[in-house]
């Protein structure tokens, strides 16, 4: 995943909080996900303004007993997740 690629919320998509956590919902397809604490986390970050290394960088301030590799690898593939399922996408010009 290119680290300066730029995701949004997608506006059809259902989000609602919850005390550990987040669930997002897609009436369109009727997918329901559930984000633990660091996955609503990285959701809130993505409105259109912060590249992936900088969800990274900050995820990795917000986990430091996690090792930064492990960090960026987990950002990323939840956020392929959530392209995937269009839950998220991508903001074209930066």
């Amino acid at each position: 995943m290119d680290l300066t690629s730029v995701f949004k919320h997608n506006d059809k998509i259902v989000y609602r909080e919850e005390d550990e956590g987040a669930f997002l919902f897609d009436p369109d397809t009727g997918d329901l996900r559930y984000m633990n604490q660091s996955g609503k986390e990285t959701f809130s970050m993505l409105q259109g303004d912060k590249d992936i290394k900088q969800i990274v960088e900050n995820m990795i301030g917000l986990y430091p007993e996690v090792e930064p590799p492990q960090v960026q690898s987990d950002v990323e593939n939840f956020l392929k997740d959530l392209e995937e399922s269009h839950f998220i996408l991508p903001v074209n010009s930066r």
